[in-house]
């Protein structure tokens, strides 16, 4: 294994070698980089040096792969291009035959490149093979196209097909006419090879699915950008040199979409060299263009040396480099940079969610996986886990504390500071968001509860009238009988009947009105809030304990209350100053009620119960209920003075 992965470095390695002594060369023979750019040996060398070294990553993870071979063979066209220049550049002696030997091989070797190794790679990727076996034949005619391409070069009236009076014609009459004949055949068959290999990248983005067609789309982009912007150039060989540069494009859309959906397993560290590497190549050539192409412009009307014209294009150029950084990182991280709006795309997915809130997050800042945990437990998830995380904490205003949990991009250890940020800004939106769906939660759990406990008082009713009162009316119809029936035999026991019957009757009558006041007090109807609690406190407290005194303190102006804020205090009043007397030990209790936007109510006494906190036993609980039913709260427990109870339930919303 580490063998073959040297061979890529070392294709690499060599490479540059050649791309940096043909420059040294080049210099070296007084040419500018102007001339570089007017000869192709600048175009060339861009392209010799990306397309080398995506094939070599390729190569390296995976071995022997069809599209990283393309690459490194398409990269080693125009090295050879650029070695024979860098010869011919002057820095050399050569002889007139050699002169003209290098000159046709560097003008032939880099055609197989664009003729050949790149309509494979639109025909191969993503996987090394056509499209469907209906399209081999296409892969065969351009394989054949190799055998044609020195037809470009060696035809008649060429640079390098013209005869000179001192050496005379190139190639026999004979062969020229074959090379004539065949030129119009080549061109065509290069026009529609080029045309079938972007129908088929299109139809394989057309029919495939999921994470391959995002990969198609990636290279299918880089294709129609590059025709685009050299159309001129491939209808009539002739075009801005500079628009070449568009051509790298194409490996680097291919890197992206390798790295994005982890196709040969490339991870982010690939990512990162090819993109941040193409990117500054593509400054530099760039630059150097600009440089040679305005230079002499602003030497005539400026006069001013190429250093000061230099200057000023760098400083023009730069606004277009940050531009062109900040794209390649919204692309790859998404609006890291920008938590505000990142914040801002997911606060409107608050209304989707806890998943539609985790997708957010993933799109914002191009994440495989987010979720939300809580005390061990996974609440909600988006995304494939990762084998890596970075953990958020959630600030929640109730409830248990929560965290984020992102899963890391593909190849990354640890998140940069910048997506740090970022994620510390999102936690918020993404709290409401669990704190809406708890309070959802709560929301259903109550209706359930309310649900059970009304089902729960039904059975209690029909358990109450079903076996007390039913059966007490059933003894009574059957005592009544019987007393009609010995009214004139035995008159004694009748009187005996009738005086149970009435005994029962009474009973039945208590019944009754145990399950009426069970329902509402039947004081609050007739006495109201105020009345009945100041009657419960004169008669019933003062019987169940001698010396134990209540107090009430109502305002006169207290506003009619609704039925069930009535009754709710009622009830906590009353379960409040009976643990006071039974629990507390209380000689002295006071009951007071305030209303504004809520209805407050406040229970004190005196008891030896302030030493340490409430057990929540069934009548505390009881209370707790209560309030939490009408939405309102409650607070018990000791004070330096005794025990305390306030409540407090809302009025609008009853």
């Amino acid at each position: 294994m580490p063998g073959k992965r040297t061979a890529p470095v070392a294709v690499v390695a060599v490479t540059g070698v050649v791309v940096v002594a043909t420059w040294v060369s080049w210099f070296a023979g007084g040419l500018t980089v102007g001339d570089a750019a007017e000869s192709y040996l600048l175009t060339n060398s861009a392209m010799s040096v990306t397309f080398t070294a995506f094939g070599s990553l390729v190569l390296a993870h995976r071995p022997r792969h069809r599209v990283g071979l393309l690459f490194v063979a398409y990269g080693a066209c125009y090295t050879v291009s650029v070695a024979c220049l860098g010869v011919l550049s002057g820095a050399f002696t050569l002889s007139p035959g050699w002169e003209r030997t290098i000159n046709l091989i560097g003008i032939t070797a880099w055609i197989p490149a664009p003729v050949v190794c790149l309509p494979l790679i639109l025909q191969l990727f993503p996987y090394g093979r056509p499209l469907s076996p209906r399209w081999r034949p296409l892969a065969v005619v351009t394989v054949a196209l190799t055998l044609l391409a020195p037809t470009v070069t060696l035809q008649p009236g060429g640079d390098s097909g013209e005869s000179t009076a001192d050496q005379g014609p190139l190639l026999p009459d004979a062969v020229e006419r074959v090379i004539a004949t065949l030129m119009p055949v080549f061109v065509a068959l290069t026009g529609l090879v080029l045309l079938g290999s972007i129908v088929a990248l299109g139809l394989r983005a057309y029919r495939s699915r999921g994470a391959e067609r995002l990969q198609v789309m990636w290279l299918l982009w880089a294709v129609v950008l590059f025709v685009a912007l050299n159309l001129q150039r491939i209808v009539t060989t002739d075009g801005p040199i500079l628009f070449l540069f568009t051509l790298p494009l194409i490996p680097a859309a291919a890197t992206v979409a390798i790295v994005r959906h982890q196709l040969y397993d490339i991870r982010l560290i690939v990512n990162r060299s090819l993109v941040y590497g193409l990117l500054t190549l593509g400054v530099v050539g760039a630059y150097l263009g600009i440089v040679a192409g305005l230079a002499p412009l602003a030497r005539d009307r400026l006069s001013a040396s190429p250093l000061v014209a230099t200057a000023m294009i760098a400083v023009a150029f730069a606004p277009a480099r940050s531009a062109v950084q900040s794209l390649v990182d919204r692309l790859m991280y998404g609006r890291r940079h920008d938590p505000a709006e990142a914040a801002a795309r997911v606060g409107v997915r608050l209304g989707t969610g806890l998943e539609g809130v985790l997708r957010a997050v993933c799109e914002a800042l191009r994440l495989p996986y987010a979720a939300i945990s809580s005390d061990g437990r996974l609440i909600s998830a988006y995304g494939r886990p990762t084998t890596a995380w970075h953990t958020v904490a959630i600030e929640v205003a109730e409830g248990e504390p929560a965290d984020l949990l992102v899963g890391l991009r593909a190849g990354e250890t640890r998140l940069s500071a910048a997506d740090r940020r970022a994620l510390d800004l999102l936690a918020a939106p993404v709290g409401l968001a669990l704190q809406s769906v708890r309070l959802s939660e709560r929301l259903r759990e109550s209706r359930t509860q309310i649900v059970a406990a009304r089902e729960e008082e039904r059975r209690r009713l029909r358990r109450d009238l079903h076996d007390g009162l039913g059966s007490a009316l059933t003894a009574v119809t059957l005592k009544a009988d019987a007393a009609h029936n010995l009214r004139q035999s035995d008159p004694d026991r009748c009187g005996r009947l009738l005086l149970d019957l009435r005994a029962d009757l009474t009973d039945a009558i208590a019944d009754i009105r145990r399950l009426v006041y069970d329902l509402r007090p039947p004081d609050l109807d007739e006495l109201g809030l105020a009345g009945a609690l100041r009657q419960r406190a004169q008669q019933s407290w003062h019987r169940d304990q001698a010396g134990f005194v209540v107090t009430v303190d109502i305002p006169d102006d207290l506003p009619p209350l609704p039925a069930a804020v009535e009754v709710a205090a009622y009830r906590i009043a009353t379960e409040a100053v009976t643990n006071a007397l039974r629990h507390g030990h209380a000689s002295t209790c006071s009951v007071s009620l305030r209303a504004d936007h809520a209805l407050h109510l406040e229970v004190r006494d005196d008891g030896t119960a302030a030493g340490g906190e409430w057990s929540h036993g069934v009548g505390l609980r009881s209370m707790h209920e209560r309030a939490a039913e009408l939405g309102g709260t409650l607070t018990a427990g000791p004070t330096n003075r005794g025990g305390r109870v306030h409540v407090l339930l809302p009025l609008e919303h009853a």
